[in-house]
């Protein structure tokens, strides 16, 4: 194969595909002959173009350079404030601890066996509780949402028990499950339940009416087939951000439940209260922390995986 010199071509937009074209030599025996490359921007701006390229790359950088830097900024002035008011005797006298002891009492906690034993406690605790909640709220509030007669059955009770706090039906754990496990899954699972109730009653009633007709004309009536097919798609944004605000709800209400009695982070945070060492106060709330960190960026990364399909 053989490339064509056409002077003609320098400076033009030339095509980005090779194409061949049949030629016949003198045994009427078929070649093959690359026409000219033409790329859909001329040579000569070639350079031009990759300069470009490379100032967008460098402005995105900076700025999420610094976007990280007024973080860590951020950061550190609040350690400093927090610093500040622990050496200005704020509020009453060594109940502000001292943020530059936290790395030792966090070494201490974790060397003595408490702290592995009180994070694995409120896990199991945490897990469930998010499980049953994140289920129980999830498949309710489809159902109302879907059943005009099970929401005008259900309308008066939801608005009757919505407003107790879960912190409320400590007293019932206690008497039905003692304190156990399965007393603190109880109410952290009512905390959620109606995060994701509400959320999936309100997302699964707003699908827009023609998208169950287009479903109809395309004969996917049936409720079954609506469910999965319209609904839950249609709705999946909405009911994924209960979700993930159902996260943050369970640790609220895991502690609440510890506090009270249940074994596990919050119990170990009244102990340490109890005798006025805050700073180890101060770490289990950064367990806590971490814990919710983790548990969101994980949601997080699922969620976008769920997602993958959705224009937004």
């Amino acid at each position: 194969m053989t490339l064509p010199t056409d002077p003609a071509v320098d400076g033009e937009l030339l095509s980005p595909v090779r194409r061949l074209t049949p030629q016949r030599n003198d045994q009427g025996l078929g070649t093959g002959q690359v026409l000219a490359l033409r790329p859909d921007v001329p040579i000569r701006q070639v350079p031009s173009v990759v300069s470009l390229l490379s100032r967008q790359v460098a402005r995105t950088t900076a700025r999420r350079s610094g976007r990280a830097l007024l973080s860590l900024l951020g950061l550190v002035a609040f350690v400093a404030i927090w610093k500040l008011a622990q050496d200005s005797g704020l509020g009453r006298r060594g109940t502000i601890p001292d943020p530059f002891a936290i790395p030792r009492a966090i070494l201490v906690e974790w060397r003595s066996g408490r702290m592995t034993s009180a994070i694995e406690s409120s896990l199991v605790h945490y897990a469930w509780g998010l499980l049953m909640g994140t289920g129980l709220g999830f498949a309710l509030g489809i159902a109302t949402a879907l059943s005009e007669t099970l929401d005008s059955l259900l309308g008066w009770v939801i608005r009757l028990l919505r407003p107790i706090p879960p912190l409320a039906w400590v007293i019932f754990a206690i008497a039905w499950f003692r304190i156990s496990h399965e007393g603190a899954a109880f109410v952290i699972s009512i905390g959620v339940f109606w995060v994701n109730y509400f959320a999936t009653y309100s997302a699964a009633g707003s699908v827009d009416p023609k998208y169950y007709e287009l479903a109809r004309a395309f004969q996917q009536d049936g409720p079954v087939k609506r469910l999965l097919g319209v609904t839950l798609p249609a709705s999946a944004p909405g009911i994924l951000a209960g979700a993930r605000t159902g996260i943050g709800s369970a640790l609220m209400a895991l502690i609440a439940a510890e506090l009270i009695g249940m074994p596990g982070i919050g119990q170990e945070m009244n102990v340490a209260a109890g005798i006025g060492d805050y700073t180890t106060v101060a770490v289990y709330m950064l367990v806590i922390s971490l814990i919710y960190t983790l548990s969101d960026a994980a949601f997080v990364r699922l969620q976008k995986q769920v997602m993958q399909w959705h224009p937004s």
